[in-house]
């Protein structure tokens, strides 16, 4: 199991998350709680980041849910909204980049590579 990696692929998404979060309050075009709930989501991340680091399956499994979940809210008419407007601004743009980053592809690869390992250990455990 490559727990650094799947903890790098959580502090990545939660760094990401916060530099979003940032952007979008500095450059007004999210309402202050907003805000905030952002980085309790990200505080979420973090922690269960220092828990899969630790090897804790449950954190494993947990950064697959909270993938999951990070690609779901992130999936609703506002945000494709505002990845239409790339470009219409530096902080719009900023916003766009750090969404796609934090809430797919970081998301995307963790499951990606969580689910391959399953498939690899089964396999293992076949033979």
């Amino acid at each position: 199991m490559r727990w650094k990696l799947f903890s790098l692929l959580l502090a990545c998404s939660g760094v990401t998350i916060i530099f979003g979060a940032l952007v979008l309050r500095f450059g007004n075009l999210v309402p202050t709680y907003l805000t905030y709930l952002t980085f309790i989501a990200a505080a979420a991340v973090f922690i269960d980041s220092f828990f899969v680091l630790r090897r804790s399956k449950f954190a494993l499994l947990t950064g697959v849910l909270l993938g999951v979940i990070a690609i779901a809210v992130s999936s609703n008419p506002a945000h494709f909204t505002a990845l239409l407007q790339f470009g219409s601004s530096l902080a719009v743009s900023l916003a766009d980049i750090t969404m796609v980053l934090g809430f797919y592809l970081f998301p995307g690869i963790y499951i990606t590579l969580y689910i391959m390992s399953v498939i690899g250990r089964r396999k293992k455990a076949a033979k």
